[in-house]
């Protein structure tokens, strides 16, 4: 090279590091996108997987499911609230499943969260609460903060299903 020092890179040599970042980047993306998309879908299953959970130990201790409006409902014709949510997240929309939305009710105004129900013991955020005394008593909270699925929406839960059939 006439005993000259080169400094920097050629043409060439930046084509060829593009090329092969490139092509990785190609390859690793939808790995990534894969990877991302099935964690996403883990997590939910644990979220339902311990709302599950928690209202099967609240059905344990009290011997009942947590869907009433007052702690001291009992029976079949006592109000019930017919879905139980999280927090915080969307709705679905009625666009996206219109018949599930129109038929379960999900849209209901008179629902109730899991928080109130099953973490802090006020049916309602401010109803009569669960007895916490007795054999058939209130010995939560039953489960940790789950507030939204990890697309951003609320869990739902169908708790007019869960009314007692007596």
């Amino acid at each position: 090279m006439n005993g000259r020092h080169r400094n920097g890179f050629t043409l060439l040599e930046i084509v060829i590091v593009l090329a092969i970042v490139g092509i990785m980047a190609g390859i690793l993306v939808p790995m990534v996108r894969t990877y991302l998309g099935s964690a996403k879908t883990r997590r939910a299953e644990q979220d339902t997987k311990a709302l599950g959970e928690a209202l099967l130990a609240f059905n344990k201790d009290t011997a009942r499911f947590p869907i009433w409006r007052s702690g001291t409902a009992t029976t079949p014709s006592d109000p019930i609230f017919p879905v139980l949510r999280t927090e915080d997240g969307d709705m679905p929309s009625v666009q996206r499943f219109p018949v599930a939305i129109g038929f379960f009710g999900w849209n209901a105004r008179s629902s109730d969260t899991f928080e109130n129900q099953l973490e802090k013991n006020a049916p309602g955020g401010s109803g009569t609460a669960y007895p916490a005394t007795g054999e058939f008593a209130w010995r939560g909270p039953y489960m940790g903060p789950i507030r939204m699925d990890p697309w951003g929406n609320r869990y739902l839960c169908n708790a007019g299903a869960l009314k007692p059939n007596v």
